[in-house]
């Protein structure tokens, strides 16, 4: 994963799409300023086919029109947080107690949901269409982050989190669906829809300070969450006007929700 700085107190950010990002820096004369990090979200949105139908509900909802092989993928942005100092207290550490909990979980796997139109299209309906979703969600990466509760450290080199602990769903979530729309030997259309969600990763009512000197924010809320990530195919067939299919179009949706990195990140229980 390519990191690039982009302030002073550590944000630092990626993304495959375009990404927007909403971080609170800190004024000269005031340290007490939270710090909110956000990827941004990737939708994609394709209709597929070359029939009067597909052409009509792309152009009336501004989506892409293509003919036959389809493909709507998208990805949330990444972002990550680097070369801070976090100081919690011991109030904090109990209402964070399940945030920093998980820097001690790490896991291998991803949040990925899949499903497939033949599932549950009803059969004899002659429909050949081959579509189907499959979706990630975003997930937290450990980099170089020490956590020390009174004069006992760990410091973890590498890992991932499963559930990042606050708040629920911070794994990142994946939904995907298909499902057949009009199955008419004349009007044959198949539907499919991804979710992948931006991994979260943050602390409530810490001080911070930033490596590189900048100076000590006290009592702030720290939040990084990487763009989730939607995609919508819509499938037609293309008929003889008789009910024989001519053209059997192949679509995909694909969704990939934005990590978070923490990279250089020491964390003190106080």
């Amino acid at each position: 994963m390519r990191l690039q700085h982009l302030t002073r107190l550590g944000a630092v950010a990626t993304g495959v799409l375009a990404l927007t990002l909403a971080v609170s820096v800190a004024p000269a004369s005031a340290a007490d300023v939270d710090i909110n990090i956000k990827g941004g979200d990737g939708d994609s949105t394709v209709v597929c086919g070359n029939v009067a139908a597909a052409l009509s509900l792309a152009k009336k909802n501004g989506y892409k029109l293509q003919l036959n092989n389809c493909k709507a993928n998208a990805a949330g942005g990444s972002v990550g947080l680097s070369n801070l100092e976090i100081f919690v207290s011991q109030s904090a550490a109990k209402s964070n107690a399940s945030a920093l909990a998980s820097l001690h979980r790490a896991a291998a796997g991803l949040s990925i949901a899949a499903d497939k139109c033949e599932n549950h299209r009803p059969k004899g309906t002659g429909q050949m269409t081959k579509c189907w979703a499959t979706a990630k969600g975003g997930k937290v990466y450990l980099n170089n982050v020490t956590v020390q509760n009174g004069g006992v450290a760990r410091t973890i080199a590498s890992a991932v989190i499963d559930r990042a602990g606050a708040p629920k769903g911070t794994d990142g979530g994946a939904s995907a669906k298909c499902w057949n729309v009009v199955s008419h030997k004349l009007d044959q259309r198949d539907d499919c829809t991804t979710f992948g969600g931006g991994a979260l990763w943050g602390l409530k009512g810490v001080d911070v300070k930033g490596f590189n000197g900048e100076g000590l924010r006290k009592n702030i809320n720290i939040e990084v969450r990487g763009g989730d990530a939607n995609n919508y195919v819509l499938c037609f067939n293309s008929t003889d006007g008789s009910g024989k299919v001519k053209q059997i179009n192949i679509c995909s949706a694909e969704g990939k929700g934005g990590d978070v990195t923490l990279n250089n990140i020491k964390i003190i229980t106080l």
